[in-house]
């Protein structure tokens, strides 16, 4: 039940405030592999009605959009909101429905019923996004990963930053271990996970360092704010034409090894085994999807 978005390329994820119509609009023109189109943080009160109806026209709109991930980041499960939110917005068919600090499996059911109800009567799988803003939303981040709709997690910094009580910090030290721990889960449970958001978008350079940070700690992507901030991420978030040409190298010495009936090959001196072409394919598959994404990347 996983497949239909765990191997979505998911460089770039913009928010987008449901309240918007000409952020809406023009949102999807752009680069982002994935739109969260929200009802919740960026809406006031008096407009979430307005909201609702803004994004169900966004949603059909680009119901035939290739390449694009379209969510709907319902209000919190706690409130009186998300259940007109997935009602009114759900005949839009999106691809995925984020919840909001989600702490246990047990608070998705509520959604995940109007999905299924979805999937069964119109034949349309939507899936679960789990936000992870909490410590313990971090401490479950496993079973709510595990969850059987919950193809991705996102991680809400700021608002786990405030609940860690925690100074900012452009290294990210407080937050290390919830980091790790939830990147830990979302891999145990074969689902992706997408960085926490960069809020000053007057500063390019440390929106590239946190960037570069997530993709090394093993994020498959950023969400973002500003329609700035989707080109350098989705650079970051890929292995460049070096890279992803190096990789189509392991993996055609090893398919070469593999028909000689070998279990290893040499490439460029160094060792190499079913595991690193393994990965080498994974990373190729990735850049291939970039490349159907977007015309502007290089070719190999």
């Amino acid at each position: 039940m996983k497949a239909s978005l765990s191997t979505s390329l998911l460089r770039s994820v913009l928010y987008v405030p449901g309240s918007n119509p000409k952020t809406l609009a023009k949102a999807p023109t752009l680069s982002a592999d994935g739109l969260i189109l929200d009802l919740e943080d960026s809406v006031a009160p008096e407009a979430k009605n307005q909201a609702r109806l803004n994004v169900l026209s966004t949603l059909h709109a680009t119901r035939d959009t290739p390449n694009l991930v379209r969510v709907v980041r319902i209000n919190a499960i706690h409130t009186d909101l998300w259940h007109d939110d997935l009602t009114i917005t759900l005949p839009g068919r999106p691809d995925a429905v984020a919840i909001s600090k989600v702490e246990s499996p047990d608070e998705l059911e509520g959604p995940a019923a109007l999905l299924r109800h979805l999937e069964e009567t119109q034949g349309h799988a939507c899936r679960l996004w789990a936000m992870i803003e909490t410590p313990l939303g971090v401490l479950n981040a496993l079973a709510i990963a595990r969850h059987p709709l919950v193809t991705c997690l996102v991680m809400g910094t700021s608002d786990l930053a405030r609940a860690l009580i925690i100074p900012g910090d452009p290294q990210r030290i407080g937050l290390r271990h919830a980091l790790q721990q939830t990147i830990l889960a979302a891999r145990a449970a074969h689902v992706q996970i997408i960085d926490g958001v960069y809020v000053n978008i007057r500063d390019p350079e440390g929106f590239a360092a946190e960037c570069l940070d997530g993709a090394r700690l093993g994020f498959d992507g950023k969400s973002l704010i500003h329609p700035s901030q989707i080109a350098p991420a989705n650079q970051t978030f890929l292995p460049g034409a070096d890279e992803a040409l190096a990789d189509q190298t392991i993996v055609a010495a090893w398919n070469e090894a593999r028909a000689r009936g070998e279990e290893i090959c040499v490439v460029h001196g160094k060792l190499v085994e079913r595991l690193h072409a393994d990965q080498a394919a994974q990373r190729l598959a990735r850049w291939e999807m970039a490349q159907k994404n977007s015309k502007s990347n290089p070719e190999i």
